[in-house]
């Protein structure tokens, strides 16, 4: 149960690393957003493609495994 717990919040960590940097590059870019919204994706896309984004779906799948993992261990017998 403790290895769920520890690949539970090692995912969490990484996909709020991920929240966290989209965040500040969407606020970084908020006036190119008001003035033509495909250069505001496109410099998106290409701020959020190297680490952000795997770190991103790494952290689902991290989260997901974690929670099949405690819900295995979860003992059954009262």
């Amino acid at each position: 149960m403790i290895t769920g717990l520890v690949i539970l919040v090692v995912g969490l960590l990484m996909f709020f690393y991920a929240w966290i940097h989209y965040h500040r590059a969407a606020s970084t870019l908020s006036l190119v957003k008001q003035e033509d919204l495909v250069s505001y994706y496109l410099d998106l896309a290409i701020r959020l493609l190297p680490v952000p984004f795997w770190s991103a779906l790494i952290g689902i799948l991290l989260a997901f495994v974690g929670i099949i993992v405690i819900l295995i261990k979860i003992p059954w017998v009262f």
